[in-house]
């Protein structure tokens, strides 16, 4: 998909959205740096409070309520201070909203394979060392 604008980008580039993982042309691992409930405008100019990601290299995402809980499933704790420094794979993925069928970010529900290896890294690494004294 190089060298291709998905016309969502010009839509709301200023949120993560369906159009990273088709412009990457699959899955995109993210990391979250952070959760919190935030103030945003959205297309209509109305103003309302969403659940905000935000994340390493790219723009911040709007989080609905299945992705909190795919992502509380992936990273197998509810608790967003949790998710800090964590990371999920993302897709698009078409689902029925409004009536019609419209791509939309959807979040695997196993942790990415490099994130399984970072925390039997960190379990390692909290081990004492085995001796022949032991």
């Amino acid at each position: 998909m190089e060298n291709k604008t998905h016309w969502k980008t010009l839509r709301n580039p200023d949120f993560f959205g369906s159009y990273v993982p088709i412009e990457a042309g699959g899955d995109v691992v993210v990391k979250i740096l952070s959760v919190a409930k935030e103030t945003v405008t959205v297309a209509d100019g109305k103003i309302e409070e969403h659940t905000i990601a935000q994340l390493e290299n790219y723009p911040p995402w709007i989080l609905n309520s299945i992705n909190q809980k795919t992502i509380t499933k992936a990273l197998n704790t509810p608790f967003v201070e949790d998710w800090a420094g964590k990371r999920v794979t993302c897709y698009a993925a078409k689902v029925r909203a409004f009536g019609e069928n419209v791509e939309a970010v959807r979040v695997r529900d196993k942790a990415p394979a490099e994130e399984v290896a970072e925390k039997v890294a960190e379990e390692v690494a909290e081990k004492p060392e085995l001796t022949p004294s032991h």
